[in-house]
């Protein structure tokens, strides 16, 4: 049985959009539905479901962020509002799309084709739809990515897949957030404002995808986000970073202390 996703901001567009695959694709179990894209990328690595529906714009991120973020081949299908010259150019670049309000008619060719693709096994590929998009006019963002697997490119990490200490659960938190880096055995913990979990990453890869100019290592168990330092305290040979929103300091080793010396 094939699985799908609904992501859309708007309750009365989703709660449409289900009930009209309900009714043409009695098949399609749909597994979560969600109302912003970090839900939704979340979701989607948890769920990995055969289809994606994804609002283009959405808050926290849009569909096309969330394609591009997208590490499973699930099959993605936009949901526009587009007018109708944009909806020419979709056609003309062979994307697949849903225009809102959600045409019944439209929807039975995008199911043919998704049943088409999810039988011979071969992703629509998302890369396709954006590089379509683009020739539209509708510039796509800067590319966020998940720390699971680890991106290649430094300046597509932005979005973490945190797990809570108990592996219960899984949050989505913006590099911005991150207050520090700690290594904790095989793990590396990932703490912010009010909270703390643990990613699949060493602190070396989590340097070879974070931006330099924010972050640095102050110790070798230790990255920290510049933005976090308060003040840096001197005792002796001792220097430790004081945080603007935690209460804990962080030990500098003396390899890194000039790191400060101008601070």
């Amino acid at each position: 049985m094939p699985t799908a996703i609904l992501a859309d901001d708007e309750p009365l567009m989703r709660a449409a959009l289900r009930d009209h695959l309900h009714d043409l694709w009695p098949a399609l179990q749909i597994v979560v539905e969600a109302d912003d894209g970090p839900t939704a990328l979340l979701k989607i690595e948890t769920h990995r479901p055969d289809v994606a529906f994804l609002d283009i714009r959405m808050p926290g991120m849009t569909g096309l962020e969330v394609a591009r973020a997208m590490t499973c081949r699930s099959l993605v299908v936009f949901v526009t509002a587009f007018e109708s010259h944009a909806v020419e150019a979709f056609d003309t670049n062979a994307l697949d799309y849903v225009l809102k309000p959600v045409e019944p008619a439209k929807l039975v060719k995008v199911i043919a084709k998704l049943e088409r693709q999810l039988a011979d096994g071969v992703p629509l590929g998302a890369g396709r739809l954006l590089e379509a998009l683009a020739k539209m006019g509708v510039e796509p963002p800067r590319q966020p990515m998940a720390l699971a697997p680890p991106a290649r490119d430094p300046r597509r990490l932005e979005w973490l897949q945190v797990a809570s200490a108990r592996g219960d659960q899984v949050s989505m938190i913006h590099l911005h957030d991150v207050l520090y880096f700690e290594s904790d055995t095989k793990y590396t913990r990932v703490v912010t404002k009010d909270s703390s979990g643990l990613i699949r990453l060493s602190l070396k890869e989590v340097l070879e995808h974070a931006d330099a100019a924010a972050f640095l290592q102050t110790h070798r168990s230790t990255v920290v986000n510049r933005r976090a330092i308060k003040s840096v305290h001197r005792n002796g040979e001792t220097v430790e970073i004081e945080l603007k929103d935690r209460p804990e300091r962080l030990k500098v080793s003396a390899a890194n202390h000039h790191l400060f010396r101008a601070m």
